[in-house]
């Protein structure tokens, strides 16, 4: 009686094992409509480190409701974004000789605002990145314009970096034009 809950987990493993749910009749099909393979297309994800702790300076105007940004050096990212520091937060940093900054920026509203980056990745040498982007109800008693900050890394192989929205395309911007023009700042 005692070994009888242990056969029956014994059992149960077997049963359901790796191999239980392989059909040998499947493994040797062959395609009969004699279309050529489909072209694999390979997909890099991207690690994007989102920072925290920046707002959207008064100064800067909006006239979409949704801006979408890469900034290649730490001048223009002061003129864009002011450190929101308080007692418990940590203000996140970006090194830009090894990333660049991706902003996307909403309208200012009174609306609750949420950004949120739901995919990332290199495909044909295009960077794509994906947004949820919410703009709901409750109401707040203030206006402010929601921001979502983060590091990408640069590399030679982006040419392009996409944003979207869900699935519609934003905007696209050239990350070549922006390394060259960092260059150009660096030797000045």
């Amino acid at each position: 009686m005692k070994h009888l809950p242990i056969a029956g987990l014994l059992l149960f493993l077997a049963a359901c094992g790796p191999n239980t749910s392989r059909s040998d009749e499947h493994s040797d099909s062959k395609d009969t409509t004699g279309a050529p393979p489909a072209e694999i297309v390979m997909q890099k994800d991207v690690v994007i480190r989102p920072l925290s702790g920046y707002f959207v300076n008064n100064s800067v105007k909006l006239t979409d409701s949704v801006a979408c940004w890469i900034i290649n050096n730490p001048e223009e990212m002061r003129k864009t974004f002011g450190m929101a520091k308080t007692m418990n937060n940590t203000i996140d940093t970006i090194d830009f000789s090894h990333n660049l900054l991706a902003a996307v920026v909403l309208r200012p509203s009174d609306l609750t605002q949420t950004i949120e980056l739901s995919r990332s990745y290199v495909l044909d040498g295009n960077m794509e990145l994906h947004f949820a982007i919410k703009v709901d109800t409750p109401k707040t008693t203030y206006t402010k314009a929601m921001a979502w900050l983060g590091a990408i890394p640069k590399t030679d192989s982006v040419k392009n970096i996409r944003f979207f929205r869900g699935d519609r395309m934003l905007t696209t911007i050239n990350a070549s034009d922006l390394r060259e023009a960092q260059d150009i700042d660096m030797k000045h």
